[in-house]
């Protein structure tokens, strides 16, 4: 269990800050953040942060495959890997692109601006640019791909917010633009770091609360 706690810090500090952009992106989008009478993103990302997510719930994530330290342990990994799938799922749908597909190998060369140029259609040309993960790919030595099912199933059951987060702010720049081309997947795909950076801040906070400040509890 050490060997595989040191190979998670080996990854990073933050597990679960692994998104690999493709190539990079500049944009002068303005703040984007959501706020109405009805959903208050910055409260929201605040209530992440301060959720007291304890041992009961790292099992719940796993799907209840491993238990207690272990769970904590895959957890990083999992909420990353969750995190990234729900918002690359709704930034599709916001692109009215396939639906995400099947885990491929890691290690895929980037696209050249020959391949980029050369794609013959906007699906092809977002899934040369899509953002990359190792959290997210055949390769990962920690999970399969439907060990993340049951992980994002728990997501949207206790942080609904996360995936309202994304389609809101996809839906917000969506609106902003006339046409769905190339220019448009740029800029949703720079909108996606954007909000990614945002909830994996929060949810890094959650990830560090321990036992007593977390107790067991009943949720």
């Amino acid at each position: 269990m050490l060997a595989i706690f040191f190979v998670c810090l080996c990854l990073g500090t933050n597990v679960h800050a692994g998104v690999i952009a493709t190539t990079s992106t500049t944009t002068d989008l303005v703040d984007t953040i959501v706020t109405s009478a009805l959903f208050d993103e910055a409260a929201e990302l605040k209530n992440i942060a301060e959720t007291c997510f304890n041992n009961n719930n790292y099992e719940e994530l796993a799907g209840y495959t491993v238990r207690s330290d272990e769970a904590r342990i895959l957890g990083h990994v999992l909420l990353g890997a969750s995190l990234e799938a729900i918002g690359l799922t709704e930034l599709r749908a916001t692109l009215n692109l396939e639906p995400l597909p099947k885990w491929k190998h890691c290690f895929i060369p980037w696209p050249t601006d020959s391949d980029l140029a050369s794609a013959p259609s906007l699906q092809a040309y977002y899934d040369l640019k899509e953002p990359r993960s190792f959290s997210r790919c055949l390769d990962n030595p920690f999970l399969f791909e439907h060990n993340v099912t049951p992980a994002i199933a728990y997501l949207d059951k206790r942080f609904p917010a996360i995936r309202k987060i994304f389609k809101l702010r996809f839906k917000k720049v969506r609106e902003s633009m006339e046409l769905v081309d190339r220019t448009a997947v740029n800029v949703m795909i720079h909108e996606f770091y954007e909000v990614h950076k945002r909830v994996d801040r929060a949810m890094g906070k959650l990830t560090l609360r321990k036992y007593p400040d977390c107790p067991e509890t009943i949720d």
